[in-house]
């Protein structure tokens, strides 16, 4: 498959080759792990299964990437492994020693794919494979031997006498691993806090030593004080120990100090580690305008700022689905037409421009375009109108109030609805699911001019800023994010006046299970997604900083609970989801955000659930259906993707065949067996498509069957087939 042939734009195609090569890198070695555990001994068929999974697996990725030689010398390399499952080859001492050689060889000429002499290269790896293949044939030409390479790098001096750089290197890590040193930085936090309790206690008895000591003085000063002169030797005794139990304490309150300062710097090291930059986000925004322009017609191009900008890969993940929102909120109600923009003196093709940054600890996102902007008398009618709001109410409002509304009300301007916009329930989710990140989104307009959307939040989900409070002796925490003030409510109140806005009282103790007493009590003023209320607490901690733990199974069905995190004492505290919080204070009248939680996502085309255990695949698909209009999610195995339909309603399932833990076709019987999956639309994306899987898609109502490598052309016939 030539370049030409497979429709992405270069920053794509360096992106996904990119992937490919971290991909295969890790697929061939575990080819190498499963032939060093067997040694000279023939590999079980398990181990032999395995191999050549991952090297079928190789095979399919390469071709969706372009890179035809790599796909050769995998299928090359997948045959030799199946001949030793027929036994038509004979398993030799030497055939893991040449294996070993085959895989080293392969990633070397992943390193070099393209460059002069790759090729050479390849030629000598597919006699290496031919020789294990069939090993009775004589090589046109010997592979070159595999050199370990020399212990110290070698530089080449480039043409001006300076060393050429070596390659920048990595290291792949699991991201669990990282996870687990995150949690461990955390305790070391906790064990910094006890000894600091500690200290005090030193203190404390330094103090009372100085005072024990000063009595003794007292004493020996009055007249007629037996044993003066013992009395004397044991005050001077005790005064140099007290002098060193207080240089000792002074020494241990440096000592802490520094191990605060390394402690910080050990947190902030690991979440650099975690970190992304917004260069990817950034090119999911491009693939998202590409697809609504070819969807809508309209003049619009996207201009990114601030790349390099990183923030916790976990919030990356996150904000695509608010950010593909936004650009068609944008698309939808911030650009006008060609003519139009021509009469107000701007250019006939529309800007989004999105700016990333940050700003301390929190992650700035900026969203914005240079269209109509929002017309807020348009937009006060509509909240009157829909019953939202009073007409005094929207009498009395300003411009940033009505701006505001618009995030919370789930109020659209458009009067009707198509399938890009005019629902309101879009803009809803966008604040709902940045509020649940920890962070706030704010809107401001300029009539004629445009429309800015701005996203603050945390740079980080392991960090956060809270409130801490007691309720019936225990010590519970809200994010700080969602505390926008302290108050007092009184006994009985079910309503209380907040900066001159009733709200609704939720009684923590009651709703926790402690005893309830009638007596005035401190509250928090938690805000969430346009809603606010009071929660009624014992005693108010302050603000801290936390580290964020997952709950675990046990506890994971009590959703209440957002997280938890460790006291320095140790003692584990529950963190409150806001959410719920407001979901019991506001029964009645849930917010429209909130709802629409519960229903399908407005989208072009739909929400489609790509299902492989290539990444490359998994990444090249998304880019191919988001052209198309949809929102893409993706699984890298078949028991992945059905815990995925299990909280997501799909509209196209695209899934590979051969898979760990569950694979294509099982995972296709069981959600045929789902009333809701009964007639999705299921398309089989594989290296092997023989007549037997043929003939086993179309007793599942598979709708079409596409041999790998996949293209754009091959998948939109495959969405056209009936």
């Amino acid at each position: 498959m030539s370049e030409l042939d497979l429709d992405f734009d270069a920053d794509e195609l360096a992106m996904l080759r990119q992937l490919f090569r971290s991909e295969a890198q890790e697929a061939l070695e575990t080819v190498t792990t499963r032939v060093l555990a067997g040694g000279a001994a023939n590999p079980s068929a398990e181990a032999l299964t395995e191999m050549m999974r991952v090297t079928h697996t190789l095979k399919g990725a390469a071709g969706t990437v372009g890179l035809n030689t790599m796909v050769d010398l995998s299928h090359r390399l997948e045959s030799a492994l199946a001949s030793f499952g027929r036994e038509s080859s004979p398993w030799t001492p030497q055939t893991a020693d040449q294996l070993v050689e085959i895989t080293d060889a392969l990633r070397a000429y992943l390193d070099q794919a393209g460059e002069p002499g790759s090729e050479d290269t390849a030629d000598a790896i597919r006699d290496q494979i031919d020789q294990i293949a069939r090993p009775n044939r004589r090589p046109q030409s010997l592979p070159p031997p595999f050199v370990e390479p020399p212990p110290e790098p070698v530089l080449e001096p480039a043409a001006d006498g300076a060393p050429t750089p070596e390659p920048k290197a990595w290291l792949r890590v699991e991201p669990e691993r990282i996870d687990d040193l995150m949690s461990s930085a955390g305790e070391l936090l906790f064990d910094r806090t006890r000894i600091e309790r500690r200290v005090q206690l030193l203190r404390t008895l330094a103090r009372d030593l100085a005072r024990t000591r000063q009595s003794l003085r007292d004493t020996l000063d009055e007249p007629g004080t037996p044993n003066r002169a013992a009395l004397g030797e044991a005050e001077g005794e005790l005064a140099s120990q007290a002098a060193l139990l207080s240089q000792t304490t002074a020494a241990l309150l440096d000592e802490i100090e520094a191990l605060r300062r390394t402690i910080g710097e050990l947190q902030r090291g690991l979440t650099r580690i975690r970190m992304d930059s917004a260069r990817n986000l950034f090119l999911h925004a491009a693939r998202t305008l590409r697809a609504l322009r070819r969807a809508t017609g309209v003049h619009v191009e996207l201009r990114t700022l601030g790349e390099d900008t990183e923030f916790d890969k976990a919030v990356a993940e996150q904000l695509v689905d608010p950010i593909t929102q936004l650009l068609r909120n944008a698309v939808a109600h911030g650009v006008e037409p060609p003519a139009e923009r021509l009469a107000r003196g701007k250019p006939t093709t529309a800007t989004i421009t999105i700016r990333a940054r940050q700003d301390g600890n929190l992650l700035v996102l900026e969203l914005s375009d240079d269209g109509r902007g929002i017309d807020t008398a348009a937009l006060r009618d509509r909240l009157v109108t829909t019953g939202r709001w009073s007409a005094t109410r929207a009498e009395l409002a300003n411009d940033s109030e009505i701006l505001d509304a618009l995030l919370g009300t789930g109020v659209s301007i458009r009067g009707d609805a198509d399938e890009l916009a005019g629902r309101g329930i879009g803009i809803g989710l966008v604040r709902e699911t940045v509020s649940k990140l920890g962070g706030e989104v704010k809107v401001s307009s300029t009539a004629g001019r445009g429309t800015t959307f701005s996203l603050r939040l945390p740079l980080s989900t392991a960090l956060a800023q809270a409130m801490l409070f007691k309720v019936g002796g225990q010590v519970y925490a809200i994010p700080n994010v969602h505390v926008i003030d302290t108050t007092t409510v009184e006994p009985g109140a079910v309503l209380t006046t907040v900066r001159h806005e009733q709200l609704p009282v939720l009684r923590l103790e009651q709703l926790l299970g402690h005893t309830s007493v009638l007596e005035r009590r401190p509250g928090v003023v938690v805000s969430f997604a346009g809603k606010s209320l009071v929660c009624t607490v014992d005693k108010i901690v302050g603000p801290r900083e936390i580290i964020i733990k997952p709950l675990g199974p046990l506890l994971a069905p009590l959703t209440l609970y957002a997280g938890a995190t460790i006291s320095g004492s140790g003692k584990v505290q529950l963190i409150l989801d806001p959410a719920q919080l407001v979901r019991r204070a506001h029964p009645g009248a849930p917010s429209e955000a909130m709802a629409a939680l519960d229903s399908a996502p407005v989208v072009l085309a739909g929400r489609a659930l790509v299902v492989d255990d290539s990444r490359a695949i998994r990444e090249a698909m998304t880019s191919m259906l988001g052209r198309e209009g949809w929102i893409v999610d993706v699984a890298e195995d078949g028991a992945r993707a059905l815990q995925m339909t299990q909280r997501l309603r799909y509209d196209l399932i695209v899934t590979d065949l051969e898979m760990p833990e569950l694979g294509g076709f099982d995972l296709i019987a069981r959600l045929r067996k789902d009333e809701r999956f009964t007639s999705t639309p299921i398309v089989i994306i594989t290296s092997r498509a023989n007549p037997e899987h043929r003939r086993r898609a179309r007793d599942l109502g598979v709708r079409a069957l596409v041999a790998k490598p996949i293209t754009r052309r091959k998948l939109l016939e495959a969405l056209a087939a009936r």
